[in-house]
């Protein structure tokens, strides 16, 4: 549960261009339920991507197949999916993006109280083919109990985020981490990586943080989840 934590005067809160709009989306996807229960639900969930895309980068919590998620949503054809670990997905467009880099890491674990296992981020560097400018997005699905911060707490989980954030995107990065946090606004947890990157966006556990802005935000609903799916357009 060791957890080094930033410099005092640390952040990644930057001016940003107005240059290029990303547009990302966060989605836990209620897998046990919505999928392996209900079947899909006639494409609930892909029928409320369709409909709202398209999205440069989305991030999927509780999600055993990408595949799957991006054939409900009739965007396997321009979408890059990458199955991570955790029931962790992540999807780009393939048009517009090259992918540099990707990875993975246990960040937190969860209490032997609500003890499903470790918690992991899955991560992706994107260049933009048009203007080459590069893209470091996480994606995470937090420990239970909610607002716990499972077994190492809050602040740990969140300084472990931070860390890698900082190892592996260069300074000049757009700079995007999204997720079921399972853990809300008043958490050590969002309050911790508050006061180092925005957030942008959130609704009960689920967020968006972001280095620059948003221009526009929103609530999707939830597409037969039990979250709702949530969207922020950026600028780099």
């Amino acid at each position: 549960c060791k957890a080094q934590e930033p410099a005092a005067q640390w952040n990644m809160f930057m001016v940003c261009g107005n240059d290029i709009p990303v547009r990302v989306l966060s989605y836990n996807l209620y897998w046990w339920n919505l999928f392996d229960r209900r079947g899909g639900n006639d494409r609930s969930a892909g029928r409320l991507i369709e409909a709202n895309g398209p999205f440069d980068v989305m991030g999927f919590q509780e999600c055993d197949s990408i595949g799957r998620v991006l054939s409900d949503a009739r965007i396997g054809g321009t979408h890059e999916g990458i199955q991570g670990p955790h029931a962790l997905g992540i999807a780009y467009r393939r048009e517009v993006w090259e992918l540099l880099a990707k990875g993975e890491q246990d960040i937190a674990e969860d209490s032997w109280e609500q003890h499903y296992g470790r918690r992991a981020v899955q991560w992706v560097k994107l260049r933009h083919k048009a203007v080459g400018k590069v893209l470091f997005f996480m994606n995470h699905h937090g420990p239970l109990p909610v607002n716990t911060g499972g077994l190492c707490g809050g602040k740990a989980t969140a300084a472990a985020a931070l860390r890698l954030l900082a190892e592996h995107a260069a300074g000049s990065d757009l700079k995007v981490l999204v997720g079921d946090l399972n853990a809300d606004d008043n958490s050590e947890t969002q309050q911790t990586l508050s006061s180092r990157i925005r957030r942008v966006m959130h609704h009960w556990v689920d967020a968006i943080f972001s280095n620059c802005p948003a221009q526009e935000t929103g609530n999707l609903g939830s597409g037969g989840s039990d979250h709702d799916a949530i969207t922020a357009t950026l600028r780099m």
